[in-house]
């Protein structure tokens, strides 16, 4: 098995032991994991809840929450501080507010709507996770070398597949059929989904690792951070896809 992420915050230089310092528990990373999701969850029914009362409030909501979020996750990333907590909180708070507004967004306005499919993509995230956390359990699917190489590069790929089609959006058009209820549609989007649930097998590697190798006790937030990271795209690409199923 090898010691290695895609995220730049969880590489194995980070991972590698401090003597004479509290180190990595998964008990730790789990009940700092369960934080975050938490506060995801319940910011993320709030911001549904208000845009129910005030539906023009979801695209500052969606934006802002996204793009807040992005930029909290790149000084998490590259910054790397030693006590990440604030960070940790702030990042799970906007994303919150992001998902909550997509959530809305799919659910009562994309192509008339598509009521249920919150919950339906919800418990999918949850039977995914489930899924690959058993596979990885009994070491059916390890992130070998090879594994996170295909896997990271073809995310790699799908990333810039969606920033062009951001810069596209800009200028008043987008990359065809990629967002469509087709069939080109439907695959890219089982693509992105499937490589968003491999990704979850690599977070599974880098917390392992971490706690075998006594990584620092501040590297359970890393390892959660990533986790989470990996779970909100895991459900906004379940959400994308259910929608356009049931379109």
């Amino acid at each position: 098995m090898v010691f290695r992420s895609g995220n730049p915050a969880l590489t194995q230089t980070n991972f590698s032991p401090v003597y004479g310092k509290e180190a990595m528990t998964l008990e730790g990373t789990i009940a700092k994991t369960m934080t975050m999701l938490v506060v995801v969850f319940i910011t993320g029914v709030m911001a549904y809840s208000i845009i129910s009362k005030s539906p023009g409030s979801a695209m500052l909501m969606m934006f802002g929450g996204g793009i807040g979020g992005f930029v909290v996750a790149l000084i998490i990333m590259f910054r790397r501080p030693a006590q990440p907590q604030v960070l940790m909180i702030t990042y799970s708070l906007l994303e919150g507010l992001f998902v909550g507004a997509m959530s809305y967004v799919v659910e009562n306005w994309y192509i008339g709507g598509s009521p249920g499919v919150v919950l339906q993509a919800m418990i999918a995230t949850v039977g995914v996770f489930v899924v690959m956390l058993t596979l990885y359990r009994y070491r059916i699917i390890q992130p070998t070398k090879k594994f996170v190489l295909a896997v990271v590069s073809i995310t790699g790929a799908i990333m810039l597949v969606y920033l062009a089609n951001f810069v596209l959006m800009m200028m008043g058009t987008s990359i065809p059929f990629i967002h469509g209820n087709g069939v080109i549609g439907i695959g890219f989007s089982l693509l992105v989904t499937g490589m968003a649930a491999l990704f979850l097998i690599i977070d599974f590697g880098v917390i392992e690792n971490g706690v075998k190798n006594g990584a620092p006790k501040s590297m359970e937030w890393y390892g959660a951070f990533g986790l989470v990271v990996t779970l909100i795209w895991l459900y906004v690409e379940m959400l994308r896809l259910l929608a356009k199923m049931r379109d």
